[in-house]
């Protein structure tokens, strides 16, 4: 490994030892190295290899949203585009050295056929959930207005 120190590279060097467990170092090379995984997605949503979902009348673009080690992706019910967002994150984990948990990984579905829904949840090896979910201890899927406190 070596670093670019004011543009330049430094003399190469072997990495020794990870961090350990609670180091408060982690969590900021985690966001570095997350960050690539956001640049990765908005690069393939402007070469329209994944499609964003549009979001309401304004057509706002959704590709994702990350929080601390959680990513959401978000898209139109297109295969092309959960074939791409598939090999997006291959491509990631194979640059990054990171694992994606595709344990806690699910495929929530909106107005899609059954038969599609069980195909693509095969193709990403993933499970399906339906909503309302809770994320961050919000409801996501649900009407604010809706709930009752």
């Amino acid at each position: 490994m070596s670093l670019l120190i004011n543009g330049s590279p430094s003399k190469s060097f072997k990495m020794e030892q990870d961090l350990r467990k609670g180091d408060p170092l982690s969590p900021f090379l985690f966001v570095l190295v997350v960050e690539v995984l956001h640049r990765m997605v908005g690069e393939a949503v402007r070469h329209e290899k994944i499609s964003p979902l549009l979001v309401r009348k304004d057509n706002i673009e959704l590709s994702h949203l990350q929080f601390a080690d959680d990513t959401i992706l978000f898209c139109p019910p297109e295969e092309e585009t959960i074939r791409n967002y598939k090999r997006l994150l291959w491509c990631f984990e194979m640059m990054s050295g990171l694992s994606i948990n595709f344990d806690k990984y699910s495929l929530i579905l909106v107005d899609c056929e059954q038969e599609w829904a069980q195909r693509m949840c095969s193709l990403l090896w993933c499970k399906e959930a339906t909503l309302p979910v809770k994320y961050l201890s919000i409801s996501l899927g649900v009407n604010p207005k809706l709930v009752k406190t």
